[in-house]
């Protein structure tokens, strides 16, 4: 099934009679000089520093002006920056001086330093651009390798330069000409770098203005990071495309206090922002009622929310949470896209609200054998196709289009589709130029490795092709029992991993699950565990091998929040998320804790054959960390025993557990 959109739109905004972003962003300094551009929220309160589309384009055409001298035109040039003004300038200075830029993923200098100094290996870039406080940090720059030391760093916010005061002279760019690297954030393979050219940027642009309705009137509001695509692309770049308003703050100020997002939505009237499923479940938990009650989001029009899946339960529970302050719940916009197509696939229309649709849900068997979960499960529509680009369901092993309705590949052909991977030429085929081979004529497409179907003009997303899981030759959606584990009790959160793990001659279903924060005392966690259990049993007719939970946050993550699936299964096959199961707890006469004639051992953390073993993993606690001593926890007896009991599990000095480094979790057999 193929889609693609043709219906009248709102006619063409100034972008398409530019070159690059850059021009549009020139013009709209000449055409509104005095109008406030963006406002960037110091710890995420206030009205922030601002600077209007005048002084934007003085302060970047500085810095253009610096790098055409240094040669950088046409070579890579990282950006390593906190959230803030000088990021900015620092990305629209490249797009001025015709240099790629190569925005880096920046939380702290040594949570960063390995990730940024792995990106500039594989940029290679010419110039480094930072601020003085990172400029000075041995974290970020002892991290690069020695062949990279010799690269020159050029601090941007301090005094103004002597340089400064040359004038600049435009450098003409062409479409095809990149604009900067996207480096993907690598929830199924290593993170690459896709090439978004000029043309890219401006397509995408163009595509985003006309799906979200977005004008010179438009205020967007966001905490996204500026390093990931929807940050970079959709909440800054795209209202300073269109000629509007953009007010930012940082990530951290957002995931501290949740109500900070939607306390500049009310003061700033923004009309556009949005984020990930998980930051509508954030508000949905940790903002009171009483908190909402004084905000007012009437002005809310479009409340975007993609970069991963979207689950219908978490984005009812926020609108109706948010409800008191004026939300409409048709604000509410799943979309879908990938940093390969410069962010952007489908989404909208416009005051549709949430809306599902009837899905299957397994991937289709190749024998005819039944779906794996009951048919007619409903999934959230990711909108529809974008203006101007090609979809197609294919079916990824005979690349022929599949029939409305039915499960396969996503493949996407448009101009917003990037150049490739940077310097990867046998992954940039594979992936950005694909053929059908029932149609050699349509095309090249990107391959997108996610699974969806097509309703009529509408995009539903079921997956990722590389993460079904597979038991018993059945194939499951990762991300449908994930959802099942996370509804199965109150005290869990809505982040879990489930993969497939082969024991015993055949695979099984592991479950990772996390802990909502405050529940991790819970004495009912036991139930929680047995309700994942039944929960999966229930949907998808099979028992998991194994269901371990988790302290808030464990789970692996990519940059952009999206679990790492593969590197869960590798930690929890090397006993990274459970390096060992303790032994049962002290009875009567008995005080090493060991039952009679049994010599004290680690147990592997794997499964036994039963598949009943279920985990608890806990933080260990001050005084367990000081004497490796007990922590309390009530606790169902190992399986079989066949009576309860309550109380403390403890760990002798000199076993295996005491031995363990304390900053790894610690498990608790709970059944």
């Amino acid at each position: 099934m193929d889609a693609s959109l043709s219906d009248a739109r709102p006619e063409r905004s100034v972008g398409k009679r530019h070159a690059s972003l850059g021009q549009v962003l020139r013009h709209h300094a000449d055409a509104a000089p005095d109008k406030i551009a963006l406002r960037f929220l110091e710890r995420g309160e206030g009205d922030g520093a601002c600077l209007t589309y005048a002084e934007l384009d003085r302060q970047v055409q500085a810095l253009a002006a610096r790098l055409v001298r240094k040669g950088a035109q046409g070579r890579t040039v990282l950006l390593v920056y906190p959230a803030g003004i000088s990021f900015i300038v620092g990305f629209y200075a490249c797009l001025y001086a015709g240099a790629i830029a190569v925005p880096t993923p920046f939380i702290t200098p040594s949570r960063s330093a390995h990730r940024i100094a792995a990106i500039a290996t594989d940029a290679s870039p010419c110039l480094v651009l930072t601020c003085a406080a990172l400029a000075a940090d041995e974290a970020i720059r002892g991290a690069f390798p020695a062949g990279l030391s010799d690269i020159p760093w050029m601090v941007t916010d301090g005094e103004e330069s002597p340089d400064d005061t040359h004038p600049w002279t435009p450098v003409a760019v062409q479409a095809g000409d990149p604009a900067f690297l996207q480096y993907t954030s690598g929830s199924t393979a290593n993170p690459r770098g896709v090439v978004v050219t000029h043309g890219n940027l401006l397509a995408t642009m163009e595509m985003i203005r006309v799906a979200f309705g977005h004008d010179a009137d438009t205020r967007m509001v966001s905490w996204l990071p500026l390093f990931h695509d929807m940050g970079l692309v959709g909440g800054l770049l795209q209202p300073l495309y269109v000629g509007g308003l953009a007010v930012l703050m940082s990530p951290l100020d957002f995931i501290q206090r949740p109500l900070r997002w939607l306390q500049a939505i009310a003061r700033h009237g923004a009309t556009s922002s949005g984020g990930p499923n998980f930051a509508y479940a954030l508000c949905a938990d940790r903002i009171r009622p009483e908190q909402v009650r004084g905000l007012d989001l009437r002005s809310w029009r479009v409340a975007f929310c993609g970069a991963e899946p979207v689950r219908a339960d978490d984005l009812r529970r926020f609108a109706e949470g948010v409800a008191p302050a004026g939300f409409d719940p048709k604000a509410l916009f799943p979309c879908y896209g990938l940093a390969e197509a410069t962010l952007f696939v489908s989404g909208g229309p416009v005051g549709r609200g949430l809306a599902c649709a009837a899905a299957p849900g397994a991937y289709p068997q190749a024998d005819g054998a039944a779906n794996g979960m009951a048919k007619g499960i409903g999934r959230v529509i990711c909108g529809q196709g974008a203006d101007g680009q090609v979809l197609a369901i294919v079916d990824p092993d005979s690349r022929r289009r599949v029939p409305e309705g039915q499960v396969g590949e996503v493949w996407v052909a448009g101009p917003h589709v990037g150049a490739g991977y940077w310097r990867q030429w046998d992954q940039s085929q594979a992936t950005f130029r694909a053929r059908l081979s029932d149609d050699a004529d349509a095309g090249p497409f990107l391959r997108t490795g996610d699974l969806g179907l097509m309703r009529g003009r509408d995009l539903v997303i079921v997956g990722r092709l590389k993460e079904v899981v597979i038991v018993r030759g059945a194939k499951h959606h990762p991300e449908d029992m994930e959802a099942a584990a996370c509804r199965a009790h109150p005290a869990l959160a809505g982040t879990a991993a489930a993969f497939a793990v082969e024991h015993g001659g055949a695979d099984g279903l592991v479950v990772l699950q996390e802990v909502k924060r405050g529940h991790l005392a819970d004495p009912d966690l036991e139930r929680a565990l047995q309700a994942v259990s039944a929960a999966i049993c229930e949907t998808f007719g099979m028992r998991p091998l194994d269901v371990v939970l988790l302290r808030p946050g464990a789970l692996p993550r990519t940059t952009s929040n999206k679990i790492r699936r593969g590197a869960c299964r590798e930690a929890y096959l090397a006993g990274d998320l459970a390096p060992f199961r303790l032994d049962p707890p002290p009875r009567p006469g008995n005080p090493g804790g060991l039952h009679p004639g049994r010599r004290s051992r680690a147990h592997a953390h794997f499964p036994p054959a039963c598949g009943r073993g279920q985990w608890l993993i806990l933080p260990p606690s001050t005084a367990w960390r000081r004497s490796c001593g007990t922590t309390p926890i009530r606790s169902m007896p190992p399986c079989g025993s066949g009576r309860p009991f309550s109380g403390p599990i403890r760990s002798r000095p000199g076993s295996c557990c005491a031995a363990a480094r304390w900053r790894r979790l610690l498990p608790i057999p709970i059944s």
